[in-house]
């Protein structure tokens, strides 16, 4: 009977709970709990969609204005163009000499020693000290190495009396007086003058200078050895610390003198000049242009001993003021030289005083050397001082110190 009351009592609570799950408001409790996962076991989701708002209706465009283009500015008048100036002329470059200094520059050099300056002068920069070392070659450097590469047409005379030519045009400059006929020169016709050449003899000199602002002191010596039929003729110049320099002569002993077949000029490595008379052309080593030449064309070292051989056979044919014009060739290229007879002077030397003549080698064009010859008849005519001045101050002095001479033939 107890229990029945306990009955009841659970029977209410349950038609309270069924009363208040069924009404309106439980029904959106369990809708939101469906949503929201608080009953699992009926958990769902749902999805909206959501339509995007329309766009806005596009803004009226408003025309647009062009503005009217600007005007043309006027043009301005173009500036005359500026008058040409007249061009004014390069300077006339010297020609070469050995007062000139060297070309420029192009591919380096190899290294060169005074002594090559010395005797070279077959082209610019050399120096006049080159005398030193060669009797021959003292009085050809600045001439030769001012005319390399012009024509050798100028052909020669002997003396004052000879008549003087002309050389080609192309070889003239308008600062320059024209080469003069020198004997030795192609087609040369004049006379030719008669010799007495001097014997075998060994000459000693001391030379003493100033090349380039360096005072220097040197030893130079001279050979000649003939046998009447041919000759041999050697000079060399060296000095201390400097280095030495060589040339020589070889050829024929004919009636007009001395005739060159091979002229060599030997620093480092030797250039040489191949003459042939017979052909009349001179040829060269180094591929320099041919010249052409006749009989009694003379090199650079047998020039001094053809002077002193062409003296020897009559003085009085050679009074103060006469001209001596010969063609002359280095181991590049020829030129005329001309000498002119100063008449006697004494002089004093390491050797001794002596009774000379002194001759003048005179330059042509503007940086040739002047050169001093003192020949001495009591020593077969044979050189006992040379002295070369250069333009620019350069100077250089042989005066002989000893010399030993054969007796001459009868």
């Amino acid at each position: 009977m107890r229990q029945r009351p306990l009955i009841l009592l659970t029977a209410a609570v349950l038609a309270a709970h069924v009363a208040l799950l069924a009404g309106p408001g439980m029904q959106e409790i369990w809708r939101t709990a469906r949503i929201t996962g608080s009953s699992p076991q009926e958990l769902r989701f749902e999805t909206r969609q959501i339509a995007p708002e329309p766009p806005a209706p596009p803004a009226p465009e408003t025309p647009r204005t062009t503005a009217a283009p600007a005007a043309p500015k006027p043009a301005k008048p173009k500036p005359p163009p500026p008058k040409a100036l007249p061009q004014k002329a390069p300077p006339e470059q010297a020609p070469d000499s050995l007062a000139v200094l060297g070309p420029t520059p192009q591919a380096p050099k190899p290294r060169t020693t005074a002594l090559d300056g010395l005797l070279s002068g077959d082209g610019p920069g050399d120096s006049a000290a080159g005398a030193q070392g060669d009797t021959a070659t003292t009085a050809s450097d600045a001439q030769s190495s001012s005319d390399a590469g012009q024509p050798a047409a100028s052909a020669g005379g002997e003396s004052s009396s000879t008549g003087d030519g002309e050389a080609p045009a192309s070889a003239k400059s308008s600062d320059e007086p024209p080469a003069p006929v020198g004997i030795g020169s192609p087609g040369y016709s004049g006379p030719m003058p008669p010799v007495r050449v001097p014997p075998s003899a060994h000459l000693e000199f001391e030379a003493k200078g100033s090349a380039k602002g360096f005072q220097y002191s040197a030893k130079a010596q001279l050979s000649f050895k003939t046998d009447g039929l041919t000759y041999q003729a050697r000079q060399e110049v060296s000095a201390f610390l400097v280095g030495s320099r060589s040339q020589t002569s070889t050829g024929r002993i004919t009636p007009h003198g001395l005739s060159p077949q091979r002229f060599g000029d030997k620093a480092r490595s030797e250039r040489a000049a191949h003459v042939d008379v017979d052909k009349g052309q001179i040829t060269y080593s180094g591929n320099d242009e041919p010249q052409a030449a006749s009989a009694g064309v003379q090199d650079r070292l047998s020039i001094f001993l053809q002077l002193s051989s062409m003296i020897a056979a009559g003085p009085e044919r050679y009074p103060p003021g006469t001209l001596i014009h010969i063609n002359v060739t280095s181991a590049r290229t020829t030129d005329v030289w001309t000498f002119a007879v100063d008449g006697p002077e004494t002089l004093e030397l390491p050797a001794g005083s002596r009774q000379t003549i002194r001759l003048t080698r005179q330059p042509r064009k503007r940086y040739d050397q002047v050169a001093h010859l003192w020949i001495d008849p009591a020593m077969q005519y044979l050189p006992v001082r040379i002295r070369i001045s250069q333009a620019n101050g350069d100077f250089a002095d042989l005066q002989l110190q000893s010399a030993t001479v054969e007796k001459a033939s009868p």
